[in-house]
This record gives structure tokens, sequence and C-alpha cells, in this order.
């Protein structure tokens, strides 16, 4: 009766509806994870891509972190984005997610759960879907996909600092969120440009907000200011759009050149087939000169982690991937970052251990920071935020309340239906003691039962 007791309790301190769904997880969080509970369990992950990477490589990740905790697991991730896994190493445990109007437009990509089929039979004891992005999950829609889907069965991720709760898996920094999704990965060594070079790689205007190009010509005056004495010949690894725009733009090729200017002699473009001179000083007979490289990017992951760690200390870069991946991998770099929009939490938060995350006009780079000491506390940081910490014990819970569902299915259907009937708390509660009144009688009533067949058998045994 104590685990009865532990819904109870569970039910009066709620404050919000939605927080009832995690009633199962939260009630076996105190007990220990032991093999039998994972031992034979089939995880579905299920990730429908919009654009980009960075979704793509937060399921792979949260997938490898999965297969690490618990072997034997079967983990597969539901996808419409198939051929971007495959470009990237996962290839066995794919499962594909494909339109029902047969749409070709991006494979199906930006598509709602309810618009998908799942190809083949399959069966998941657990589903999550990762990452929620700037909407609230319609548990009702991803039903039409998965028809046993149930709210003790299903589970959300947020991106971080997600701004559409509820999550199982709030993830980000800050408050209750669970971390970043740090690695520990294997990388090939980039042999596409020699040092010294720094590395630039945010995302253009008008969709991440007007500062796009005031990020980057803030942070080419900083590195400018800071690296010129240093390296009379130096370069930056950028983006295809910024090369585009100072093709396009003129206020802001006037705008790099005025910056340039200042501290080097020649402006460099190099575009993969061709070199061209943006500008050439002819006031001076020093030899310097900044090169800006658009004939890097894009790479593969692991050759982009290598760029990473080849640059100079400051880097600049934006989105939620990007941001883990230089914190995993090169704690000693002196990080800036563009915030999107729609990441001013996130970029609040992290302001507390990067001083200059506070504002869009520090965030990419200022000449008051030339002389940064960036001492971070990586060691409390990571014991906070780690996700691999807290995402465990998150998941230890899930899996833990799975076996015990499958043991008491009939609590838990009833439970689950008491729940969805209604919204208030008492009525809840109400319908659930009736059950286990009724429960006991059918107990008591089997107990007895018990009891007048022993003692018949006794009698019959005395009787012959």
């Amino acid at each position: 009766m104590d685990r009865i007791d532990s819904i109870r309790e569970c039910i009066s301190e709620t404050k919000y509806y939605s927080d009832l769904w995690n009633i199962p997880w939260k009630i076996y969080k105190p007990l220990e994870l032991k093999k039998e509970y994972y031992k034979n369990i089939t995880i579905g992950l299920f990730n429908v891509p919009c654009g980009g990477f960075g979704d793509i490589i937060l399921t792979k990740t949260f997938h490898d972190m999965l297969k690490k905790w618990y072997p034997g697991a079967t983990v597969k991730i539901c996808t419409t984005g198939a051929d971007k896994y495959k470009s990237i190493g996962i290839k066995d445990n794919l499962i594909k997610l494909e339109r029902i109007d047969k749409s070709t437009y991006d494979g199906g990509e930006c598509s709602a759960f309810d618009k998908l089929k799942i190809k083949g039979n399959h069966k998941f004891d657990i589903m999550i879907i990762l990452p929620i992005v700037n909407y609230v999950f319609n548990y009702n829609k991803f039903k039409k996909l998965i028809p046993y889907s149930t709210y003790f069965n299903t589970f959300t991720m947020s991106e971080y600092n997600g701004e559409f709760p509820p999550y199982t898996y709030p993830i980000g920094v800050g408050k209750n969120n669970l971390g970043i999704l740090f690695n520990d990965f294997k990388y090939k060594q980039q042999k596409l440009i020699k040092k010294p070079y720094a590395l630039i790689y945010i995302q253009p205007s008008p969709a991440w907000g007007v500062h796009s190009k005031y990020c980057v010509l803030s942070f080419v005056e900083m590195i400018c200011k800071k690296y010129s004495q240093k390296h009379k010949h130096f370069q930056v690894v950028v983006p295809e759009w910024i090369s585009d725009d100072l093709n396009d733009n003129n206020n802001f090729y006037a705008k790099i050149k005025k910056i340039v200017s200042q501290f080097y002699n020649k402006l460099i473009i190099k575009y993969p087939k061709e070199e061209r001179v943006l500008f050439e000083s002819t006031n001076s007979t020093d030899n310097t000169s900044l090169t800006i490289r658009a004939d890097i990017l894009p790479q593969k992951r692991e050759i982009f982690i290598s760029l990473m760690k080849d640059s100079v200390k400051d880097i600049l870069v934006t989105g939620d991937q990007s941001l883990t991946d230089i914190i995993s991998c090169c704690k000693y770099k002196i990080i800036w970052y563009q915030i999107a929009p729609w990441k001013r939490e996130l970029a609040s938060e992290l302001s507390k251990y990067f001083k200059y995350f506070s504002t869009y006009k520090t965030s990419c780079g200022t000449l008051k920071s030339i002389n940064l000491d960036q001492k971070i506390d990586w060691k409390d940081f990571m014991n906070k935020y780690d996700f691999r910490i807290n995402g465990k014990k998150r998941t230890d819970s899930i899996i833990i309340a799975n076996y015990n569902i499958k043991k008491q299915p009939e609590l838990f259907t009833n439970l689950l239906a008491y729940i969805q009937k209604s919204r208030r708390k008492d009525i809840i509660l109400k319908n659930l003691n009736k059950y286990l009144m009724g429960d006991m009688k059918k107990q008591n009533k089997k107990k007895k039962t018990k009891k007048i067949l022993r003692r018949n058998k006794k009698t019959r045994k005395k009787l012959y």
C-alpha cells in the first residue's frame, strides 16, 4: 500500500494538471534500477527534423547515451530524416516515418505526427519525442501515429530552455532544466586550413533577427584588434551566407572594410573556386592581410569539431548543438554566442558563467573584452548541468515505472482513465479510492475462498 499512498500524495501535491502524467516515474524514483527492468525493453526515439542537423545530432547523442546506460535494451530512431542520419553514421537503428499523402517536400521534414505513418510493424515500450521546438506537444496527433501511445509511456524532450512546456525532459541551463547533452566524441583531424584562424558559425538574418550582420562585425572587430599584433597574416572561416552578403550588400562590405583596414593592409576572400582581393592599401609598406575563408564550410561533424579545436581561443557560434560541441571539446576557448530571439532565457542563464552573454550587443564579442580572463568554474557547471547525470536519473525512473506498470496494469489503466476524465484532484482521488476499495474486496474474497479450500482439503484428509 506504500505505493498507493505515494500516488495519493502525488495527486494531492500536483499544481498543474499536466504534471499528473508524471505520477508513475515520480513514485518509482526512489527505487534502485535493476538490469531486469531494461533487459528486454524497446525504446523509440521520434524525431521529425526541420532543416539542418542540430536536432539530428541531439537525437543521435541521446540514442548513444541510452545504448551505453542500458546495455541489452533496443533503441530505435523513428524519423523522416533517415538519409541525414545515415550521413553521420547511423544506419542500423533507423525506422522511417513517411508522409501519408506521399508528399516529397524535404522527405516529410517539419511534418506533424498525424500526417505521418510508420514503415513496418514495430512495438515500443517507451516512446520519447525530441526535441519539441516552438509548439506545445499535441498528444492526440501523436496517438494517430502510434495508437497504443499513452501519457504513461510517451515522453517529450525540449530544445535548450524550451519555451513551450510541459516536457518530461526539460533540457538546458538554470531553473529545473536537466542540463546539456555533453559529448565524449571522436573527431578526424582537419587538413583544410593552417593555423592561425578564427571560426564563425552563425545563422543569417532575417530568420535569426536583424543582428546577424552586427554579430559578424562586432566579432571581426574584436579579433582584428586582438590578433593583428600577433599574426601579420590571419584567416577567418565563415559560412557561405557571409561571403554572399559581402558580394551583394554594399553597406555590409563597407563596414567590414572600414573595420579590417584599421588593422590589416589587405582583405582577401577565398571561395571554393576562386580568390579575390576586396581591398589593398597602397599607403603602407607592411605586408599584412586578413583572409575570409568561405571555401571551408560546411563540413561533416567530425571534421567540424577539429576545425573548432584548431581555431584561436575566441570562437563565435550559435544554436544548441554548436554550443554543446564547443563546451564539450574545448573548455579553454572564449565562447561567443549569437543569441536567437527565442534563446534569450538560455543566454540569460549562461551569462551567469559567460559574462557577456547578457545582451545581443555584447554576446558576439566586444572591444571591451579584449583582455577578458574567462575563469569559469567548469566543475561546478558540469555538476549542475550535465545531462549524462541528471538525464540518466530521470530515464532510470521512467524505466522502473514502465516495469512496474506492466506488473500492475489494472491499477495504472484505471488511474490513467480517472486523470483523463477529470481535471479535479478531489474527483480523481475519489475514483481511485473507489477502485481500491473494490480491489480490496476482491482480494479479501479471494483470500476467503483460498481459506475455505484449504480447510476442506484438511477435512478430506482426516476422513480418509
